[in-house]
């Protein structure tokens, strides 16, 4: 899988280096690559691929390419949403590999 765009309903800042934050009503998942299996507990296939709350915040800003500040602004009425596209992403990224 290469991309998976989630819809929020309420938008989250997005700090920018020189300036104001701006704000964004969507993440987008990019493909999953190794240095992003570092941000899985290290029990997640032991678990069936569940994530704890504190495990999700980092996942999401690693895989959306956020800060972990954004990820933790995502309003609870989005985050069954996120976690469940995050759910998939994972799921089918890393049974790509697999034959």
């Amino acid at each position: 899988m290469d991309k998976k765009i989630v819809k929020l309903k309420h938008s989250i800042p997005i700090p920018q280096e020189k300036g104001e934050d701006i704000s964004t009503n969507e993440l987008k998942f990019g493909r999953l690559k190794v240095k992003h299996l570092k941000l899985l507990p290290s029990d997640f296939a032991e678990k069936g691929g569940s994530l704890s709350p504190s495990e999700i915040i980092p996942l999401i800003a690693g895989l959306a390419n956020i800060s972990e500040e954004s990820a933790g602004e995502i309003d609870l009425a989005d985050i069954d949403e996120v976690a469940e596209a995050l759910q998939i992403f994972l799921e089918e990224s890393l049974g790509d590999g697999k034959k």
